[in-house]
């Protein structure tokens, strides 16, 4: 593992953080293949990046479906659900820099994080 793998993989965290999914997808189209480090690493980025924007989806969608009851009741239901899985996924992109910067893998939990792009192994 290089000083640029690492530094790559965090660039690829953050810019889940910031942009979504653009960047660590980016990272992992370009430098998934020179190591297995930068693989794991941009692969979690990307499904966690992937599963936070299904789930924001999925809060519109309810926030939609409530607002034929109320919109005071949509708003605030799907705001505040909304908010805690931001809240979630910026934890683990936060472990996910940590992890990386320390050169070391770290599994996300199957529950809050879908398998879209694989990771190596």
């Amino acid at each position: 593992m290089r000083d640029a793998d690492v530094t790559s993989a965090t660039f690829g965290y953050l810019g889940a953080i910031f942009l979504g999914p653009i960047i660590p997808l980016v990272i992992y189209l370009l430098k998934a293949k020179r190591s297995a480090f930068m693989r794991f690493h941009a692969a979690t980025a990307v499904n966690l990046s992937l599963t936070a924007a299904l789930y924001g989806i999925s809060c519109l969608i309810l926030g939609g479906l409530l607002l034929a009851d109320s919109i005071t009741v949509a708003l605030v239901i799907a705001l505040t659900l909304g908010f805690v899985l931001w809240l979630t996924m910026l934890k683990y992109l936060i472990r996910g820099v940590i992890a990386a910067n320390r050169g070391e893998e770290f599994e996300v939990p199957s529950w809050i994080c879908a398998r879209i792009v694989p990771l190596p192994g």
